[in-house]
């Protein structure tokens, strides 16, 4: 098909008249000019090229053959008159005369626009051909190139060969988005050519991450209330279990009757326990609150909000913290409250150096009860994903840099006094993933298993479960994920258990894999209609090795990665950021090539 400007195709809208005032007023430098995108497939830029692509042909002397009507004689005529021209022009380009092969292709070019709409295969092919001698020649630009092209995609749609040669012409200036949609086209035209051009493929994929616009979900600031990133609340409710100023509060905080702000931080707190999450922004919405605790909450939510940059002016701004003795007399409070509002700013923090030096800033090694449960929380952060390395450049990277710096806290902890159950099986878990010694392997997931019976939680269940599914004792990861979700009482810890439960389908048939995993992901959306995992997993299902996308899989996989997105921890939105280019450009070249 054709790509659409507006109502018409590119090439119905065109007269010679204004192609040829485009040539008179091209640019010395047309690369000003290749910058924005259109909303239907390539950049404004390169639909200038489209647009002079329509005169490439042009060249020579006008008036071989002007028939307007040709007969069934004429068009052989011309048929034969135009392989004629053809080979001879491949006889000069098998004998490198390359000259003498692009004025041959372009005579035929010239008789073949004369009568346009007849024999354009052949027409293509000369197009085609004419290109490669100006590659050969190497005097002319990779416009030039590129505008031959064109051209012959015009006459042709389905010439594969001229897809691919126009991608690596768009990727020499430097318009590699364009070049990746013009290269799937051509892989999807042609197969055969994925194989030869896989390296030129993977070179088109290294699109700088930090510049992709990701979809958004629609109507999302209309929803009332907003969601929230319920896997952050998780991690601090549950995997971090240590008893902080919010859980005791939970439990104990009685407020004063005559204190509005303190009636709000309680029915915050039972928001929370009621697991009514969403709730407790409406609840804190005011940002000229006093009461410390409640100023602290409703920057902790701000963080976990679907706008988590007011939480950091949020929390630069408010300044009561530092006099906390205007509202509690009680030392351990004291302490309560201000290791709230540092584990707040830890959590802002948005690089692993950051979170280093404000944790040894605030809990130097003098500290040591501090500092104990300050790097725990820094190692679950950590190893979430929550915290970028600046060293890292890809996922896989990212990953690694993870569990070495989220072991470098625990060891931390560790060093400071006793950790908890769930860091103690964190960093079990991280030490048995670096192993090859297998004694440590033994004694360590014999002490996992220890754990899992004496202290059952969800989280320990589950990291358990991870261990024997990676050992392949699949009944026995089954058991504890049954068991894990008897203690699954709280919405976040519901999504997690189907989320491990896709693992125990990995080693099944293909085609009931897929099932058995998405039936998973969709279970854990009806509790977390925003989980990252949960799409990514049906975002892998739809995200196939076509090299394009048809419109209903491009929709669904718009939806899980705008919905994955959202509240994806820095490392896995680094991932989806790789991911969507692809995928919006799989769906460029399905328009492309008319198999949108």
């Amino acid at each position: 098909m054709d790509i659409n400007f507006g109502s018409n195709t590119v090439w119905e809208v065109l007269s010679v008249r204004v192609l040829n005032e485009e040539s008179e007023n091209r640019p010395e430098n047309p690369a000003e000019n290749m910058v924005g995108a259109n909303g239907n497939g390539l950049s404004d830029g390169t639909r200038r090229l489209l647009m002079g692509a329509a005169v490439a042909g042009v060249t020579a002397g006008l008036g071989y053959l002007a028939f307007q009507r040709l007969t069934r004689e004429e068009r052989i005529s011309l048929k034969q008159c135009l392989e004629n021209i053809k080979n001879e022009g491949n006889d000069y380009f098998k004998n490198r005369n390359y000259q003498n092969a692009l004025l041959k292709f372009t005579e035929g070019i010239t008789i073949g626009e004369e009568n346009e709409g007849q024999e354009n295969g052949l027409v293509a092919m000369l197009y085609q051909n004419r290109a490669a001698c100006r590659e050969k020649i190497g005097n002319e630009t990779a416009y030039d190139i590129l505008k031959d092209c064109l051209a012959a995609i015009r006459n042709d749609k389905g010439y594969a060969k001229a897809y691919l040669r126009a991608s690596k012409q768009l990727n020499l200036i430097g318009k590699k988005t364009d070049a990746l949609i013009y290269l799937l086209g051509a892989f999807a035209l042609d197969p055969n050519l994925n194989k030869l051009n896989f390296q030129f493929y993977e070179e088109l994929l290294t699109i700088d991450f930090r510049q992709t616009i990701m979809p958004q979900v629609p109507r999302l600031f209309e929803r009332k209330p907003a969601p929230v990133a319920l896997y952050r609340i998780q991690q601090w409710l549950d995997t971090w279990d240590y008893v902080d100023l919010f859980k005791k509060d939970i439990q104990y905080f009685i407020p004063n009757a005559e204190n509005e702000e303190e009636l709000l931080y309680r029915k915050a707190l039972d928001q929370i326990k009621n697991g009514e999450y969403e709730q407790v922004l409406e609840t804190l919405e005011s940002e000229d609150l006093v009461f410390a605790p409640a100023q602290i909450l409703r920057g902790k939510f701000l963080n976990y909000s679907i706008q988590p940059s007011r939480a950091i002016e949020y929390a630069d701004n408010f300044g009561t913290i530092t006099t906390l003795e205007e509202y509690e007399n009680d030392l351990e409070r004291h302490e309560l409250i201000m290791e709230a509002f540092q584990i707040l700013k830890m959590e802002l923090c948005l690089t692993f150096t950051e979170l280093e030096e404000f944790m040894n800033d605030v809990a130097p090694e003098s500290k040591r009860f501090r500092r104990n449960r300050y790097a725990s929380f820094a190692a679950i952060n950590v190893y979430n994903g929550c915290v970028l390395d600046t060293s890292a450049t890809t996922h896989e990277e990212q990953m690694i840099a993870d569990t070495k710096n989220a072991a470098k806290m625990m060891e931390i902890a560790a060093a400071m006094g006793p950790i908890t159950p769930h860091v103690k099986m964190m960093k079990n878990f991280v030490e048995l993933c670096s192993t090859n010694d297998y004694s440590i392997i033994h004694n360590t997931i014999r002490e996992m298993e220890d754990m899992a019976q004496n202290r059952p939680t969800h989280f320990i269940l589950i990291m358990m479960a991870k261990v024997y599914l990676m050992t392949g004792n699949i009944q026995s990861a089954k058991q504890l994920m049954d068991q894990a979700e008897q203690c699954s009482n709280t919405r976040y810890l519901k999504a997690g258990v189907y989320l491990q439960s896709a693992d125990l389908h990995l080693n099944k048939p293909n085609e009931e894999r897929a099932i058995e995993v998405s039936r998973c992901a969709q279970s854990a959306l009806e509790f977390d209609e925003f989980n990252c995992s949960a799409h990514i997993l049906l975002l892998l299902g739809t995200n196939g090795p076509d090299p394009v996308m048809k419109r209903d899989v491009f929709e669904k996989s718009q939806h899980h990665i705008s919905h994955a997105a959202l509240f994806a921890p820095p490392r896995e939105l680094m991932m989806l950021k790789r991911m969507w280019p692809l995928i919006d450009a799989k769906k460029r070249a399905a328009e492309l090539v008319g198999q949108y």
